[in-house]
């Protein structure tokens, strides 16, 4: 009776446990963990989000593709300004600004802010706040990361938003170099820009350039970290 208990708590156990496992060994294996070298447990909510984002353009990898991610890009006037994750592909380099919010979602291409309606509880009036534009603020992140580069690198604006909001009234021209989606459309949205790219734009060689220019902008210390948050800037 005794070996059948321990029997099944090990099944138990094993059932718990190996997808646990597996996915901490993914998640180490990733290129999200060997640059920001975060464990798992400790991944806040937005960094959760750009982990999120990792995963569903990964596949990109095996087309040449190379990640960035927290880059802390210098201003002109000594502050930074940080990027959440650089997409560096043969057709073309893309800059994703993740916000891992809920909720539902209000704002346009001309809007300065927008804003981010909590539903209610029992009793409780809805709760609103408002966020400065992610098109504005990734806007803001292509002027500086250009000047680090070059004002000829093609770059898009992505502003990917978490499955777990509603976009309630998000509007954007179709035609812009900038798009806001929700993350389960980000990945073929990706696939169709780089469809609609016939040939490469950068080399392997100006891909691995442009990683090797940017990647110790992703190495800052956590004072210089805190210091940027702490001033709330874009």
């Amino acid at each position: 009776m005794m070996e059948i208990l321990l029997y099944g708590l090990v099944i138990i156990l094993s059932l718990y446990l190996l997808p646990r496992l597996l996915r901490w060994r993914r998640y180490r294996r990733s290129s999200y963990y060997q640059i920001t070298k975060r464990p798992y447990s400790d991944l806040d909510q937005g960094e959760f989000g750009e982990y999120l984002i990792y995963k569903a353009l990964k596949t990109f990898e095996r087309q040449g593709g190379r990640f960035l991610f927290n880059l802390y890009i210098p201003k002109p006037n000594d502050e930074t300004t940080e990027i959440d994750v650089v997409l560096i592909h043969p057709k073309g380099l893309f800059v994703l600004e993740s916000k891992n919010y809920n909720g539902w979602i209000f704002g346009n291409e001309k809007n300065r802010y927008w804003t981010q309606t909590l539903p209610k509880g029992r009793g409780d009036e809805s709760h609103k706040e408002r966020f400065y534009s992610p098109i504005r603020q990734n806007g803001a992140h292509i002027k500086h990361l250009k000047r680090i580069l070059s004002q000829s690198v093609p770059m898009w604006s992505l502003i990917v938003f978490s499955d777990e909001c509603t976009l309630k009234d998000v509007t954007v021209s179709p035609d812009k170099q900038y798009k806001v989606v929700q993350l389960h459309q980000l990945k073929s949205l990706v696939s169709e820009v780089i469809k609609e790219t016939p040939d490469d734009i950068f080399s392997t060689s100006d891909v691995n350039w442009m990683y090797e220019e940017l990647y110790h902008f992703t190495q800052e210390d956590e004072k210089t970290r805190q210091q940027h948050r702490s001033r709330d800037i874009i």
